[in-house]
């Protein structure tokens, strides 16, 4: 029979979703060590000790270890090694422990987060604040434009002014030319005047003119004519062309 089946184990987390007290017998929670890899923890007691939780884990060096509970506003809760975690009323079912010193706190929009290396990968804050791929994470900076955090990329905890990080949506840039020159917008559509204000220069006796794809010829953007930026259509290529001289 396993752990999920077994009706002896109580699922902490299903208990808080299900807003229901735990059932008596064992009780099931996650533990991730040094990282944010979960795994399922089975406790006896629904008011374990601190170090109860990491000698369940298999973890014998008690003082080598920071344990944190992961409240459901996504705050780190220090748990001392002889404090008492109470499953029932802190709806604590997710731990994380680190076997680092020292260790380091910020802020992830407005969750109180501890990380046990200097640098942490974009992948866990964005595990942390549990978004998807429509959102981005940034770093706050005070007084200057905030600074995105790559995918792939890890932030260094280390660094100066590394005090807090957001997620907002995530914009995508799309880039056309007009003459040569490349612009930037986070709009999917431009219409012809949108496209002709966004040229400083531009002359208002030249139409605007899209490059036509393979075999089609090039032709005239009317000012309210909207055309589409996404990467299906290729790269747009503008240009001006004096009113009287095309075609």
């Amino acid at each position: 029979m396993s752990l999920i089946e077994n009706p002896d184990i109580d699922d902490v987390a299903l208990a808080v979703q299900q807003d229901r007290p735990l059932r008596p017998g064992r009780y099931r929670v996650s533990l991730a060590v040094d990282s944010v890899d979960f795994h399922p923890l089975i406790l006896d007691d629904p008011v374990p000790l601190g170090r109860q939780i990491l000698k369940k884990a298999g973890i014998n060096d008690i003082d080598g270890h920071s344990l944190f509970v992961i409240t459901s506003e996504g705050d780190f809760e220090d748990v001392r090694a002889d404090e008492e975690v109470d499953l029932r009323d802190r709806a604590a079912f997710r731990f994380i422990t680190f076997s680092t010193d020292p260790l380091y706190r910020v802020k992830l929009n407005e969750a109180r987060i501890v990380w046990g290396r200097s640098s942490i990968p974009e992948a866990v804050l964005r595990a942390l604040a549990g978004i998807g791929s429509d959102e981005a994470v940034f770093l706050e900076v005070r007084g200057g434009k905030d600074k995105l955090i790559e995918p792939g990329t890890d932030a260094d905890l280390a660094a100066n002014g590394v005090e807090k990080f957001i997620t907002a949506p995530n914009k995508v840039i799309y880039t056309f030319f007009v003459n040569g020159k490349a612009y930037e917008t986070d709009k999917k559509k431009l219409t012809g005047a949108q496209i002709k204000a966004m040229v400083s220069d531009w002359d208002p006796q030249h139409d605007l003119s899209l490059e036509g794809e393979g075999d089609d010829p090039d032709r005239i953007i009317a000012d309210d004519e909207a055309v589409s930026l996404v990467p299906k259509h290729g790269v747009r290529r503008f240009s001006s062309v004096p009113k009287a001289n095309f075609g």
